[in-house]
C-alpha cells in the first residue's frame, strides 16, 4: 500500500482510539450501537434509540428532571409541552455549541411550535450563558445544568449534545456533536414528527 493509504489508516485508527477513550472516560462504551461521523474536522456520535435498548437515556421520561431558569425559577421538564422536545446542551466555552445555536434557532422557528426546544447551559456561569443566548439570537427557553447532572442522565458523550424526546416522553435519539440546520431538521422529521 502507498504512503498516503498508510497515513490515512493510521489517522483513522488514532481517531477511533480517541473516540473509544473519550467514551470510556464518559462512562460509555464504543459498542453502544452509535455511529461515528466525520465531517468538517468534527467527531459526532449519534445513538438511535428506536430499538428501545439500554443506550444513552433510553426510556427516560419527560418528568424525570427539573431545571432552573436563569431567573431562578424551578421548572418540571414534563410541564414544558405535550409534544416532542429537542433538548440542546450548550456552553459558552464550547465553540461548536456557539456555532450551531443560530441553526437551532432557525429550525425552532421553522417548526413553529410543532416541536419545542429547550437549551440547557451545561457547567457554565449563568451570566455567560445568558450573554451567549442574546448574542446568538436564541429565543427558545433555556435552563441551567450547573453540575452536569441532567447531561449525565442522558449519557451525553461530548459537547454539544442534543436529545430528541418524543411526545410520549421517550428519548428517541441522543446526538453528541455539532448539528447543522439541515441535519437537525432531518432528525426531527425522522424521529419526532413522522
Amino acid at each position: 500500500m502507498n504512503g498516503t493509504g498508510n497515513a490515512t489508516r493510521l489517522r483513522l485508527a488514532a481517531l477511533f482510539s480517541a473516540v473509544a477513550l473519550l467514551a470510556a472516560a464518559c462512562g460509555s462504551s464504543a459498542d453502544e450501537g452509535g455511529t461515528v461521523t466525520l465531517g468538517n474536522g468534527e467527531i459526532s456520535v449519534d445513538t438511535d434509540l428506536d430499538d428501545g435498548g439500554a443506550e444513552a437515556g433510553a426510556g427516560a421520561s419527560e418528568s424525570d428532571f427539573t431545571y432552573e431558569t436563569p431567573e431562578g425559577l424551578i421548572v418540571e421538564f414534563a410541564d414544558l409541552t405535550d409534544g416532542p422536545v429537542v433538548i440542546n446542551f450548550f456552553a459558552s466555552w464550547c465553540p461548536s455549541c456557539i456555532a450551531e445555536m443560530p441553526d437551532f434557532e432557525a429550525v425552532f422557528q421553522q417548526f413553529g411550535g410543532e416541536v419545542e426546544f429547550l437549551g440547557l447551559a451545561m457547567q457554565d456561569r449563568t451570566e455567560a450563558a445568558v450573554e451567549l443566548v442574546a448574542e446568538t439570537g436564541v429565543t427558545y427557553p433555556i435552563g441551567l445544568d450547573p453540575d452536569g447532572d441532567i447531561f449525565a442522565q442522558f449519557k451525553g458523550l461530548g459537547m454539544p449534545t442534543t436529545v430528541f424526546v418524543g411526545a410520549d416522553g421517550t428519548v428517541e435519539r441522543v446526538h453528541s456533536g455539532q448539528l447543522s440546520a439541515e441535519g437537525l431538521a432531518d432528525i426531527i422529521n425522522e424521529d419526532l414528527t413522522s
